[in-house]
């Protein structure tokens, strides 16, 4: 009988602490950019204060995760998902975002010098105090967006749905 007690508590031991460590991978952030870098997605991971400057993720599967204060300058996300996601402070100047979704996104104070950002869904994302200088969004949607001290200087609108309506302030300039 003592016996079978000690093994009943040792098997719960062991699935426990498995158990533990499996829902607690999404935390870490090395096995999240290793899920990335493989298989292309990382949905409501934890990606916090990486690294990914000038790297390819064409079409990666990103919703709902975090990338706070990540720095994504120069990234390839063309056709990426990051509906729901937190960006809160990250950089992405030059980065490319051309078909990409950040729907309901929490886009607040992103860096987003000079990034193409050409037929980008942006509806209802939270862009207040984010830099889009220079930043091209010819096609993009933003309707229902938060534009609240966003740095607008210089950024490309033509064929643009804004909270304000169709801007076409930029088209001549493509030509």
């Amino acid at each position: 009988m003592k016996n079978l007690l000690f093994f009943f508590l040792f098997s719960i031991t062991i699935i426990t602490s498995v158990g533990a460590n499996s829902a607690d991978e999404w935390q870490n952030v090395d096995f999240n950019i290793d899920s990335l870098n493989q298989l292309n997605q990382c949905n409501s991971c934890n990606l916090r204060d990486s690294d990914f400057n000038g790297l390819n993720f064409i079409g990666a599967s990103l919703s709902g995760a975090n990338f706070i204060e990540a720095n994504l300058s120069g990234t390839n996300f063309f056709g990426s998902n990051f509906e729901g996601s937190s960006l809160y402070g990250s950089n992405l100047e030059g980065a490319n975002l051309e078909n990409t979704s950040f729907f309901a996104a929490n886009l607040f104070g992103v860096k987003l010098k000079e990034a193409w950002m050409i037929g980008a869904d942006l509806r209802q994302a939270d862009l207040a105090k984010a830099d889009l200088t220079k930043a091209n969004l010819t096609d993009a949607n933003l309707t229902g967006a938060n534009l609240m001290g966003a740095i607008l200087n210089g950024a490309i609108f033509c064929n643009t749905k804004t909270p304000w309506g169709i801007d076409n302030s930029s088209c001549d300039l493509d030509k």
